[in-house]
Protein backbone atom coordinates (compact mmCIF):
# COMPACT_ATOMS: atom_id res chain seq x y z
CA UNK A 1 0.00 0.00 0.00
CA UNK A 2 1.70 3.05 -1.00
CA UNK A 3 2.12 5.98 1.19
CA UNK A 4 0.23 9.36 0.48
CA UNK A 5 2.50 12.51 -0.28
CA UNK A 6 2.25 14.86 2.15
CA UNK A 7 0.02 18.35 1.35
CA UNK A 8 1.68 21.13 0.66
CA UNK A 9 1.27 24.05 2.81
CA UNK A 10 -1.07 26.83 0.99
CA UNK A 11 1.22 29.25 1.53
CA UNK A 12 3.83 27.54 -0.88
CA UNK A 13 1.26 27.01 -3.46
CA UNK A 14 1.80 29.47 -6.66
CA UNK A 15 -1.88 30.87 -6.82
CA UNK A 16 -1.44 31.87 -2.87
CA UNK A 17 0.82 34.33 -3.77
CA UNK A 18 -1.06 35.43 -7.28
CA UNK A 19 -3.87 36.15 -5.02
CA UNK A 20 -1.71 38.30 -2.52
CA UNK A 21 0.02 40.22 -5.22
CA UNK A 22 -3.42 40.93 -6.65
CA UNK A 23 -4.44 42.45 -3.32
CA UNK A 24 -1.51 44.68 -2.95
CA UNK A 25 -1.56 45.88 -5.95
CA UNK A 26 -5.64 46.58 -5.11
CA UNK A 27 -4.83 48.51 -2.21
CA UNK A 28 -1.83 51.03 -3.43
CA UNK A 29 -4.00 51.64 -6.07
CA UNK A 30 -7.12 52.51 -3.59
CA UNK A 31 -4.61 54.75 -1.51
CA UNK A 32 -3.05 56.76 -4.18
CA UNK A 33 -6.48 57.67 -5.72
CA UNK A 34 -7.39 58.76 -1.76
CA UNK A 35 -4.42 60.98 -1.95
CA UNK A 36 -5.13 62.46 -5.20
CA UNK A 37 -8.79 63.55 -3.79
CA UNK A 38 -7.14 65.19 -0.93
CA UNK A 39 -5.24 66.66 -3.01
CA UNK A 40 -7.39 68.33 -5.19
CA UNK A 41 -9.67 69.32 -2.17
CA UNK A 42 -7.65 71.50 -0.76
CA UNK A 43 -5.94 73.14 -4.04
CA UNK A 44 -9.85 74.10 -4.81
CA UNK A 45 -9.90 75.21 -1.00
CA UNK A 46 -7.37 77.72 -1.50
CA UNK A 47 -7.97 78.66 -5.00
CA UNK A 48 -11.65 79.84 -3.86
CA UNK A 49 -9.81 81.49 -0.57
CA UNK A 50 -7.77 83.67 -2.82
CA UNK A 51 -10.39 84.66 -5.56
CA UNK A 52 -12.80 86.03 -2.98
CA UNK A 53 -9.81 88.13 -1.21
CA UNK A 54 -10.42 91.06 -3.77
CA UNK A 55 -8.98 94.54 -2.79
CA UNK A 56 -11.24 97.87 -3.79
CA UNK A 57 -10.04 100.52 -5.70
CA UNK A 58 -10.45 103.74 -3.38
CA UNK A 59 -9.58 106.19 -6.50
CA UNK A 60 -12.12 108.82 -6.62
CA UNK A 61 -11.96 112.26 -8.56
CA UNK A 62 -13.52 115.18 -8.14
CA UNK A 63 -12.82 117.74 -11.27
CA UNK A 64 -14.12 120.69 -9.62
CA UNK A 65 -13.40 123.64 -11.84
CA UNK A 66 -13.68 126.03 -8.93
CA UNK A 67 -12.31 129.70 -9.52
CA UNK A 68 -13.09 132.90 -7.74
CA UNK A 69 -10.84 136.97 -8.13
CA UNK A 70 -11.32 139.09 -5.03
CA UNK A 71 -8.58 141.50 -4.38
CA UNK A 72 -6.40 141.26 -7.49
CA UNK A 73 -5.72 137.54 -6.92
CA UNK A 74 -7.50 134.71 -9.07
CA UNK A 75 -7.55 131.36 -7.02
CA UNK A 76 -8.43 128.35 -8.47
CA UNK A 77 -9.12 124.42 -7.73
CA UNK A 78 -9.31 122.44 -10.50
CA UNK A 79 -9.39 118.77 -9.02
CA UNK A 80 -9.13 117.03 -5.92
CA UNK A 81 -8.73 113.17 -6.10
CA UNK A 82 -8.59 110.28 -3.14
CA UNK A 83 -5.85 108.07 -4.05
CA UNK A 84 -3.01 105.46 -2.07
CA UNK A 85 -0.03 108.10 -2.12
CA UNK A 86 2.01 105.07 -0.24
CA UNK A 87 4.54 104.95 -2.94
CA UNK A 88 5.49 108.55 -2.62
CA UNK A 89 7.22 108.06 0.40
CA UNK A 90 4.78 110.67 2.58
CA UNK A 91 4.91 111.53 6.23
CA UNK A 92 2.00 113.18 8.07
CA UNK A 93 3.53 116.47 10.99
CA UNK A 94 3.42 113.33 13.67
CA UNK A 95 6.37 112.13 11.46
CA UNK A 96 3.15 108.55 10.45
CA UNK A 97 3.52 107.33 6.88
CA UNK A 98 0.71 108.26 4.77
CA UNK A 99 -1.05 105.65 2.99
CA UNK A 100 -4.76 107.70 1.88
CA UNK A 101 -4.68 111.10 0.92
CA UNK A 102 -7.10 113.48 -0.47
CA UNK A 103 -4.76 115.83 -2.82
CA UNK A 104 -6.46 118.48 -4.06
CA UNK A 105 -4.58 120.38 -7.22
CA UNK A 106 -4.69 124.20 -7.23
CA UNK A 107 -3.60 127.56 -8.51
CA UNK A 108 -3.13 131.25 -7.01
CA UNK A 109 -2.56 134.06 -9.44
CA UNK A 110 -1.56 137.40 -7.99
CA UNK A 111 -1.89 140.40 -10.63
CA UNK A 112 -2.14 142.79 -7.36
CA UNK A 113 0.46 145.25 -6.97
CA UNK A 114 2.20 143.90 -3.68
CA UNK A 115 2.75 140.38 -2.45
CA UNK A 116 -0.07 137.65 -1.71
CA UNK A 117 -0.18 134.95 0.84
CA UNK A 118 -1.43 131.34 0.75
CA UNK A 119 -0.91 128.95 3.33
CA UNK A 120 -3.88 126.09 2.06
CA UNK A 121 -2.33 123.02 3.71
CA UNK A 122 -2.86 125.32 7.13
CA UNK A 123 -6.66 125.03 5.68
CA UNK A 124 -8.97 121.92 6.78
CA UNK A 125 -11.29 119.27 4.96
CA UNK A 126 -14.22 119.35 6.88
CA UNK A 127 -16.48 115.81 6.33
CA UNK A 128 -20.42 115.54 6.47
CA UNK A 129 -20.03 114.48 10.44
CA UNK A 130 -18.02 117.15 11.38
CA UNK A 131 -14.60 115.43 10.70
CA UNK A 132 -12.62 118.12 10.58
CA UNK A 133 -9.38 116.69 8.90
CA UNK A 134 -5.79 119.16 8.93
CA UNK A 135 -2.98 118.94 5.77
CA UNK A 136 0.06 117.67 5.82
CA UNK A 137 2.14 121.08 5.97
CA UNK A 138 6.14 121.02 4.76
CA UNK A 139 5.50 118.67 1.87
CA UNK A 140 6.31 121.82 -0.36
CA UNK A 141 10.31 121.47 0.74
CA UNK A 142 10.54 117.93 -0.09
CA UNK A 143 7.88 117.15 -3.23
CA UNK A 144 7.75 118.67 -6.61
CA UNK A 145 4.40 118.62 -7.21
CA UNK A 146 3.39 119.93 -3.66
CA UNK A 147 2.11 123.63 -3.49
CA UNK A 148 4.60 125.96 -2.50
CA UNK A 149 3.18 128.11 0.21
CA UNK A 150 3.90 131.40 1.25
CA UNK A 151 4.22 134.54 -0.18
CA UNK A 152 3.22 134.98 -4.20
CA UNK A 153 4.78 137.94 -5.94
CA UNK A 154 3.15 140.40 -8.61
CA UNK A 155 2.41 138.70 -11.17
CA UNK A 156 3.26 135.50 -10.35
CA UNK A 157 1.01 132.16 -10.33
CA UNK A 158 1.87 129.02 -8.10
CA UNK A 159 0.30 125.67 -8.63
CA UNK A 160 0.73 122.51 -6.78
CA UNK A 161 -0.99 119.84 -4.55
CA UNK A 162 -2.05 120.08 -1.32
CA UNK A 163 -2.33 116.42 0.87
CA UNK A 164 -4.88 115.60 3.33
CA UNK A 165 -4.12 112.57 5.12
CA UNK A 166 -7.18 110.10 5.70
CA UNK A 167 -7.59 106.74 7.26
CA UNK A 168 -8.50 103.67 5.64
CA UNK A 169 -11.99 104.08 6.49
CA UNK A 170 -12.25 107.61 5.51
CA UNK A 171 -10.73 106.97 2.07
CA UNK A 172 -13.44 104.06 1.31
CA UNK A 173 -16.33 106.00 2.89
CA UNK A 174 -15.51 109.85 1.62
CA UNK A 175 -18.57 110.58 -1.04
CA UNK A 176 -18.49 114.55 0.17
CA UNK A 177 -16.47 117.12 1.47
CA UNK A 178 -15.54 120.75 1.95
CA UNK A 179 -12.22 122.65 1.43
CA UNK A 180 -11.61 125.22 3.77
CA UNK A 181 -8.69 127.90 3.72
CA UNK A 182 -8.07 130.95 4.00
CA UNK A 183 -5.82 133.64 0.72
CA UNK A 184 -4.40 136.96 1.68
CA UNK A 185 -4.77 139.08 -1.48
CA UNK A 186 -1.41 141.44 -2.24
CA UNK A 187 -4.14 144.31 -3.04
CA UNK A 188 -4.37 147.54 -1.06
CA UNK A 189 -7.25 146.73 0.71
CA UNK A 190 -5.30 143.74 2.01
CA UNK A 191 -8.31 141.42 1.34
CA UNK A 192 -8.59 138.37 3.49
CA UNK A 193 -10.51 136.21 1.67
CA UNK A 194 -11.77 132.75 3.94
CA UNK A 195 -12.90 129.97 0.33
CA UNK A 196 -15.42 126.78 0.90
CA UNK A 197 -15.12 125.15 -1.89
CA UNK A 198 -17.46 122.00 -2.03
CA UNK A 199 -16.06 118.23 -2.86
CA UNK A 200 -18.27 115.63 -4.20
CA UNK A 201 -16.88 112.53 -5.34
CA UNK A 202 -19.12 108.97 -7.15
Amino acid sequence: MASDKPKKRFYKRWWFWVIVVVIVIIIAIGSSGGGDNSNSSSSTTTTNSSSSTSTSGIDKINNTNFSDTSGQQTTTVSKAEIKDVSDQGLTDDNGNDIKYALVINMSVKNDANDQATAYPAQGHIVLPDGTQISGAEGLDSSLDSAFKEGDIEKGAIVKGDVYFPLKDSQAKSIKNAQFKFQVMCGDENVTEKNYTVNLNFK
